[in-house]
């Protein structure tokens, strides 16, 4: 290590000047060049010796017997205090208001886990401390491996920056959330939404706009008027890249009963970038107690739930259910893969199935059929009384021989009667011989 104790020198339009405060001068190791670093005192003495000070903490980090600076001034610091910053620095990263509903949670996530595991600075955070928080929730496995996801996202922030030395989290292991219960959900039925709707107050809205749009929470908090487009040939609403799930602006159109509720709800005096829900969006937990309080069962007995989220569902079940073709509700939906509108965004439970497999075309006329059938039960009838001593095998077998030809389908249904009969008739003669 090789410094000195100096002032520093500039020129300022032709005339040579010095600092006031003392600098040291030092290269250390393999630095290509001198480096500078301010003392903040101008008495020489008292100079020489912060000087010495430093160069000494220098090559103690440099031969890892003391940890840099930057580090032990993170260590010192509230881990509470590095959260601020790394949210504030993914804000930086993003685009405004793009982090949105993840980064609230994130928040929520990793506090709870500074929280309840008392992580107050970066030296209290080990493995051990997190697998004992997490044997003891009854969270599902995915919602745990969230919380263990978000800790290392932020852990390695910290790293990244240089404010600890490596992530204390970095070899635990997720849980195998494979054949884990997932949470199911189910549509709204008409009549529950219109009971929701209409029995919520405020709210009402809020959840009528999410289940003719499809529009999910996110989305529903950061729409504007000027996203709504009323006055356009098609009227729509756009959910703009800042807040779409995918980062891509689309549009999806209104049916006319949600336009004419959202422009009833639009205020007399509004600016297009108002909000158009300014109380916020009700959270799950509020829309269970809406949805009790009208007599809606939160989760049903196949244990699906009807809970915000479920409005989405809702929307694609009514497209379905109203004929609307899947690539058009693919579309309206704003999914990639028309097998999530198909199949895991509808209800299928409310799919009118019945009506269609009813409303089939008939092979043959039912007056047909019925009078083939008595008139082959008859034949049986008369041929079982005049054999009336032969055993069940020999009178099928004669009423086979004997028999008028019917068509196949009567066919099957004559056999299965007789073959019930015949049960009937051995049955019988089983109690005639133990009587």
């Amino acid at each position: 290590m090789i410094y000195k104790v100096e002032k520093r020198r500039s020129r300022q339009n032709g005339v040579l000047r010095l600092t006031r405060s003392y600098y040291v001068r030092y290269r250390l190791g393999e630095m290509p060049v001198d480096r500078w670093k301010s003392l903040g005192v101008t008495d020489r003495q008292v100079a020489e010796r912060r000087a010495q000070e430093f160069i000494q903490e220098k090559e103690r980090e440099a031969a890892g017997i003391l940890e840099p600076k930057v580090i032990r001034t993170a260590a010192m610091r509230p881990l509470a205090a590095h959260l601020e910053d790394y949210l504030a620095d993914l804000e930086k990263r993003n685009r405004a208001g793009r982090n949105g509903r993840g980064a609230r949670q994130l928040k929520m996530r990793v506090g709870t886990l500074l929280n309840e595991c008392r992580w107050i600075v970066a030296f209290n955070i080990n493995a051990d401390s997190f697998i004992a928080w997490r044997s003891g929730q009854t969270n599902s496995a995915r919602t745990l491996n969230l919380y263990l996801q978000a800790m290392n996202a932020f852990l390695n922030w910290l790293e990244r920056v240089g404010r600890i030395k490596g992530n204390p989290l970095k070899l635990v292991g997720k849980i195998d959330e494979r054949g884990q219960p997932k949470r199911k959900r189910r549509a709204f039925t008409d009549e529950e939404l219109r009971r929701l709707v209409t029995g919520s107050g405020p709210r009402g809205i809020v959840y009528f706009t999410a289940a003719r749009t499809g529009l999910r929470q996110e989305e529903l908090h950061l729409l504007v008027w000027d996203d709504v487009r009323f006055d356009d040939k098609m009227p729509s609403v756009r959910v703009r890249d800042v807040c779409a799930k995918n980062k891509t602006e689309e549009s999806v159109s209104l049916v006319p009963e949600i336009a004419e509720a959202l422009r009833a709800h639009r205020p007399a005096t509004y600016s297009p970038n108002d909000l158009v829900f300014p109380k916020g969006i009700p959270r799950a937990s509020r829309l269970r107690v809406d949805a009790e309080a009208n007599g809606i069962a939160y989760r049903d007995e196949s244990g699906r739930y009807a809970d915000f989220h479920a409005l989405r569902y809702t929307w694609a079940t009514f497209l379905q259910r109203h004929g609307v073709a899947q690539r058009f509700a693919m579309k309206l939906m704003r999914h990639s893969d028309i097998k999530l509108t198909a199949k895991l965004y509808t209800d299928e439970s409310q799919l009118p199935i019945y009506e269609a497999v009813k409303s089939l075309p008939r092979l043959m006329d039912n007056t047909q059929i019925r009078a083939q059938i008595s008139v082959a039960e008859g034949h049986f009838e008369s041929q079982a009384v005049a054999k009336g001593g032969q055993n069940p095998q020999a009178q099928v077998a004669d009423f086979q021989a004997n028999s008028p030809a019917v068509s196949p389908p009567v066919a099957t249904g004559v056999r299965e009667r007789v073959k019930r009969l015949e049960l009937s008739t051995s049955s019988l003669a089983r109690k005639c011989s133990t009587n």
